[in-house]
């Protein structure tokens, strides 16, 4: 948020980001901070506002954002557990306003029971130990609050039929699993769709995420798991073809009404 609001400003003064270096920053740090890559400090927004001549009520509001962003995340005990790729996708997905999700093994995260997500997580991380397969299933079900939290964040998630029928945990976690996606699905915030075996949908073979920040004037992301990495992308051209990706699964997904008939049959 305060990267891309310096960027902003330096752009509307018609800046470049040379003419823009202070003594303790250099371009690239510069190019860094406003892609949001570099921990801000106080100081350094100071700096830039100053040069800038920024009114004194927004700069103040920059300022307070910077502290902000230097407090640490409801997660941070669970650092050690989480890479450094996931820890940002964390802080993105709590300042999101909606969040629109394709799954096509899996049920999504943000929607899983601690049973399942318990079996999901001792056979992705099969060599780790029970302490912090644990760990991980505290740190998912921490991150579901959001969806009940006073924001009340938007959540459209897609999963493909196949997730019905992989079988984590056996069949009374599995029915439970479905129980609780129909019990989600009856909130108001929550849209869930089923992309029936049925539909021949040509989309990109990896889970997908976009994420929609309104309340901050914030470009739309896109997320895109592949493997132990994920990828981060913000080019207006590209997060467009994932949005038209998207949509294509909503058009070729059931209904509502058909995607609810189709969990209650699951079970």
């Amino acid at each position: 948020m305060v990267g891309h609001r310096l960027r902003e400003i330096r752009q509307g003064a018609r800046l470049m980001q040379k003419d823009s270096r202070q003594p303790a920053i250099s371009v690239s740090k510069l190019s860094r901070l406003e892609r949001g890559l570099h921990r801000v400090r106080v100081e350094d927004t100071v700096q830039l506002v100053e040069h800038y001549n920024v009114g004194k009520a927004e700069a103040e509001q920059l300022v307070q954002l910077t502290k902000l962003a230097n407090e640490p995340g409801w997660w941070a005990p669970f650092r050690r557990i989480v890479p450094s790729w996931f820890d940002r996708f964390i802080g993105l997905q709590e300042a999101a306003t909606w969040t629109r999700t394709y799954e096509y093994q899996l049920v999504p995260g943000l929607l899983q029971t601690e049973e399942y997500a318990r079996a999901v997580t001792e056979v992705k991380y099969l060599l780790e130990g029970e302490v912090e397969v644990e760990a991980r299933v505290r740190l998912r079900m921490e991150r579901q609050e959001l969806l009940c939290s006073p924001a009340r964040p938007r959540l459209l998630a897609i999963l493909h039929e196949a997730v019905l029928h992989n079988h984590f945990g056996g069949p009374e976690v599995m029915r439970r699993q479905v129980e609780h996606l129909i019990d989600m699905a009856a909130m108001p915030n929550i849209t869930i769709r089923v992309m029936p075996f049925t539909n021949r949908c040509l989309v990109l073979g990896s889970p997908m995420t976009l994420l929609r920040f309104d309340q901050y004037q914030l470009p739309d992301l896109a997320y895109i798991e592949r493997g132990s990495r994920s990828e981060y992308i913000g080019d207006l051209d590209e997060t467009d073809f994932f949005s038209a990706q998207m949509a294509q699964l909503v058009v070729h997904s059931a209904s509502v009404e058909e995607s609810l008939a189709m969990l209650k049959s699951a079970l």
